[in-house]
């Protein structure tokens, strides 16, 4: 059943990635609400090189504009108070003592007489219109600076996405594209200021941040093994054959849990590469990812850091025949047979 049909629909290479994802026209919408922006039809052919290049930009450009972003909302928060609300007991000098401001100033901002009784809870501007303008002001930039920070942080996320795809879907573009994905993603990330790590709903628990600092380290080194543990109990209904198949399928019920093979970083998570469904790609060290297809539900996102045995995905039939996952070991972008990876025996 899987024999040629991915060579098929990816012998363009990277450029067979950017009409994929043209064509569907988002990545992981249901999933994560993340949505790409639409390739023209018969775009020029990406390289693996500008794949790369744009996430590096997208993750430079989205950490700028966290910076601004945050270097806005800073200034806002130093800027003195506009306005008081009156406590009980309160008096005019007290109120312009605590606000640096002068009593005459309190009553020519608020129309007020110096006989002027105050109420508890009274709202007095405790600021000229000049400053109160320039607080204005500087809530507005630090507003856009936040839209900016946001857009860039998707953008970034979307690099990131294309990246690892580039380096899963074309064995002669090796990891480098997706380690500069993870780059994008971790921008991304920060910028959003969300955890790195999910939330495992069963199975081996999430990384605390000690943690996913250990595996984020992991990821950027070289290695000649990977130790995996089955992603999937059942039936093994298709085996690896070199050259016609990329991995081996695991049989199951709809539901049943999907579990990553190995710590690592999802490099992608999505439904941008249509014969794939909804897939997940972890990358475990510089040499090694593990890609998990055919999912009914992902249970992680681009960037996240996963431990072993933790729950990623459910089972389904999603751009398959039949309930299953297609798990498939990647070395250097090359598809191996991932049995020799794996325990004798499914635990």
């Amino acid at each position: 059943m899987l024999k040629n049909r991915f060579d098929k629909t990816m012998k363009a290479g990277v450029a067979g990635v950017w009409i994929a994802l043209a064509m569907s026209g988002c990545v992981n919408v249901a999933q994560q609400g993340e949505q790409a922006s639409p390739a023209a039809t018969g775009a020029p052919v990406a390289s693996a090189a500008t794949a790369t290049s744009a996430s590096d930009a997208a993750a430079a450009a989205s950490l700028q504009a966290a910076a601004t972003a945050a270097a806005s909302t800073a200034k806002l928060k130093a800027a003195q108070p506009l306005v008081y609300r009156v406590r009980r007991s309160d008096t005019l000098n007290q109120i312009a003592q605590r606000n640096h401001c002068k009593v005459a100033d309190l009553l020519a901002w608020n129309g007020l007489k110096p006989s002027t009784r105050l109420k508890k809870g009274q709202v007095l501007h405790v600021a000229s219109p000049e400053a109160a303008k320039e607080a204005s002001d500087a809530a507005a930039a630090a507003t856009a600076a936040q839209a900016a920070a946001d857009q860039a942080a998707a953008k970034a996320a979307v690099s990131a996405k294309l990246a690892a795809a580039a380096a899963f879907t074309n064995p002669a573009v090796n990891t480098a594209a997706a380690a500069s994905g993870a780059n994008a993603s971790t921008a991304a990330s920060a910028a959003s200021s969300s955890n790195a790590a999910s939330i495992a709903p069963s199975g081996a628990p999430a990384p605390n941040p000690a943690q996913a600092r250990q595996v984020d380290a992991e990821v950027s080194r070289h290695a000649n093994h990977v130790t995996l543990v089955w992603p999937a109990q059942g039936t093994i209904v298709e085996g690896f054959q070199a050259g016609a198949t990329r991995g081996i399928e695991i049989g199951g019920q709809p539901g049943d849990p999907v579990r990553a093979a190995a710590d690592g970083k999802v490099m992608y998570a999505g439904t941008g590469l249509n014969e794939y469904g909804s897939l997940i790609i972890i990358q475990h060290n510089k040499d090694f990812l593990t890609a998990y297809s055919h999912n009914r539900r992902l249970l992680v996102k681009t960037g996240d850091i996963v431990r072993q045995g933790q729950e990623i995905a459910e089972m389904g039939d999603e751009k398959n025949t039949r309930v299953s996952v297609l798990f498939e070991v990647r070395r250097d972008g090359k598809p191996v047979d991932p049995m020799p990876y794996l325990p004798a025996k499914q635990s």
